[in-house]
């Protein structure tokens, strides 16, 4: 169990994280006369994430609801899953469309997809480092939050680590009361900083050839697959970087901080308007995440 300042992180909840997938705009196939589909919209500008492939656009909702709801197959004649049993899923959501004067979502979860009701669902927003002003405040959001389920992940390869709400922020490059970017708060001034998210190793592709993987590739793209694998993937880039263990916990025990922010692919607000929600994935940062160790 990792221990943050003195307190145990909760252990990683069941999840689902699975490739994005496409927005498809016309209608179903079957029993096509009860469905139609509502365009999708992205953000306070309509457009899509930062670099993102449309194809890896498609919203993230989470679970809204401890009681009985149904996800149903596509010709909804079966009861696939029971929703409440999903509270820590990631869905990702392809479609929207009425059925007898309802709106329902095509999602899907790991393993788990199929049809369910808009209201069972509400879309997964992540709070701005700036509404936290101490270290204990964001730590308790780290431990116990819907949208920090990948930062929990990264967090079980820096046992004992003294997580800091400042290093996060300017290590994520977090802009100064809402100003423009170029304004973003920097780590200039600690004396000693590990720029962690910038490390890199060779990864090789299914066809032989290698491409260059960074740590920040890695968490600003999660889409591809589970919380644990992604970390896995980190803590994989941090050992052949030097950075073990016994490493880690050296630099901890000489007195280097911890900034770690993960957006993980989720908004920062939502307004009720259309289905789905519009999402503002707008996070004011220069990088989506960050990972840093610093004195």
């Amino acid at each position: 169990m990792l221990k943050l300042k003195g307190k145990s992180i909760v252990s990683l909840m069941l999840f689902g994280a699975v490739a994005g997938v496409g927005l498809s705009l016309g209608t179903t196939t079957a029993n096509a006369k009860t469905f139609k589909t509502y365009p999708w919209k992205y953000g306070k500008t309509g457009k899509y994430a930062w670099s993102a492939p449309k194809d890896d656009a498609a919203p993230l909702y989470y679970t809204n609801t401890k009681k009985n709801g149904y996800i149903w197959n596509k010709s909804f004649t079966k009861k696939l899953h029971n929703i409440k049993n999903y509270q820590y899923t990631s869905w990702y959501v392809q479609k929207s469309f009425k059925r007898n004067g309802k709106v329902y979502y095509q999602v899907t979860g790991g393993k788990v997809s199929g049809y369910v009701w808009h209201g069972y669902v509400s879309p997964a927003i992540s709070k701005k480092i700036s509404t936290f002003k101490s270290d204990s405040s964001y730590i308790k959001y780290l431990n116990s939050d819907k949208s920090q389920k990948l930062s929990r992940a990264v967090l079980k390869y820096f046992p004992n680590a003294h997580v800091s709400v400042d290093l996060s922020r300017r290590g994520a490059g977090q802009s100064v009361d809402n100003k423009p970017i170029t304004t973003a708060m920097t780590t200039s001034n600690y004396k000693h900083v590990i720029n962690l998210t910038a490390l890199s190793h060779n990864l090789k592709t299914s066809y032989g050839s290698t491409y260059s993987e960074t740590i920040l590739n890695t968490l600003d793209f999660p889409v591809t697959s589970t919380n644990a694998a992604i970390a896995k993937t980190v803590n994989s880039i941090l050992v052949k970087n030097g950075y073990t263990q016994d490493k880690i916990t050296s630099l901890i025990n000489q007195g280097y901080k911890l900034g770690i922010y993960i957006n993980g692919g989720t908004g920062i607000s939502a307004g009720k308007q259309g289905y789905p929600w519009t999402i503002n994935t707008n996070t004011n940062t220069m990088n989506n995440s960050a990972l840093f160790l610093a004195k």
